[in-house]
C-alpha cells in the first residue's frame, strides 16, 4: 500500500517530495551549526549531556564509546568525565592512516585527557600507547557475551552505548555524516551492532533525507529539546 503524500516514508523523507541532495544538505547543516554563537553551543551541549546522563542506557552501560567534539558538534566533555568517575570504560575514535583503507577508524580505550594527542582532521585522538579494540575477530561465550579475540586484552569490551556525532539526523534515524563513512564501516562489522547508537545533535540538525545504501541507522537521537528512541 502506498503512503499518502504527506506521510513520512521509511527513509524519513515525505513521499511525493523531492529527495534532497545529500551534499547540498550537508553543506547547509554544517553552515548552520558553525553559525551558532559560543553561548548557544554551550547551552545546547549542556542540555544534551544532561539528557544522556539521565537515561537507563547510560546508567547500565559498562563501556561507552563517544567522540571529542569539534566544529560546534555537541560537546561530550561532561559525559566523558562522568564515565571516568563512575568507572566505565571510555572508548574514543582514532582514524587509521590511508594505508589501512579509505575511511577506517578504530575505537581505543582511553583513561584520561592526558592520553590524547593531535590526530587526523584536526581531531584529538588517543595516543599510540592506548589500546585499540579489535575491529574484527570477536567471539561469543556460552552466555552470548562478545569476547575479544585470543591474544588481546581480555578486559576489553565492545560498547554497550555509542554516542555518535552527526551532521544531520532524519526522523527515521538516518544519519548524515561528513561523507567519509568512518562510522558506517565500523558499525557494520560483526559484533558492533549490539550497542545502542545515539546521535547527539543540535535541533537545527534534524532534517528529512533518505538513508544511503551503506548507512547504519541510529537507534535514537538527543537534542537540547528532547531525547528520542526510535
Amino acid at each position: 500500500m502506498s503512503l499518502p503524500p504527506t506521510s513520512p516514508s521509511a527513509t524519513g523523507t515525505p513521499s511525493g517530495h523531492a529527495v534532497p541532495d545529500r551534499n547540498v544538505l550537508r553543506s547547509k547543516l554544517i553552515r548552520a551549526r558553525k553559525a551558532l554563537d559560543p553561548a548557544e553551543w554551550e547551552r545546547h551541549s549542556a542540555a544534551v549531556q544532561r539528557r544522556v546522563l539521565a537515561i537507563p542506557e547510560w546508567r547500565d552501560a559498562r563501556t561507552v564509546a563517544m567522540y571529542i567534539a569539534v566544529r560546534n558538534e555537541i560537546s561530550t566533555d561532561e559525559i566523558i568525565r562522568r564515565a571516568w568517575a563512575e568507572g566505565k570504560q571510555v572508548l574514543l575514535p582514532r582514524c587509521l592512516p590511508p594505508s589501512a583503507g579509505e575511511g577506517i577508524m578504530e575505537f581505543v580505550l582511553c583513561r584520561g585527557y592526558d592520553e590524547l594527542t593531535p590526530g587526523a582532521f584536526g581531531l584529538s585522538e588517543p595516543g599510540p600507547a592506548c589500546v585499540p579494540l579489535p575491529r574484527t575477530g570477536w567471539g561469543q561465550d556460552a552466555a552470548g557475551t562478545f569476547v575479544p579475540p585470543s591474544g588481546t586484552d581480555a578486559s576489553l569490551r565492545l560498547p554497550d552505548l555509542i554516542l555518535v556525532p552527526a551532521v544531520g539526523i532524519s526522523p527515521a534515524g538516518a544519519r548524515l555524516g561528513y561523507g567519509k563513512g568512518f562510522y558506517d564501516r565500523l558499525l557494520a562489522l560483526p559484533g558492533w551492532g549490539g550497542a545502542k547508537r545515539l546521535a547527539l545533535v543540535h535541533s537545527l540538525q534534524l532534517a528529512a533525507f533518505p538513508a544511503g545504501p551503506l548507512d547504519i541507522p541510529m537507534h535514537g537521537y538527543a537534542t537540547e529539546k528532547e531525547l528520542i528512541w526510535l
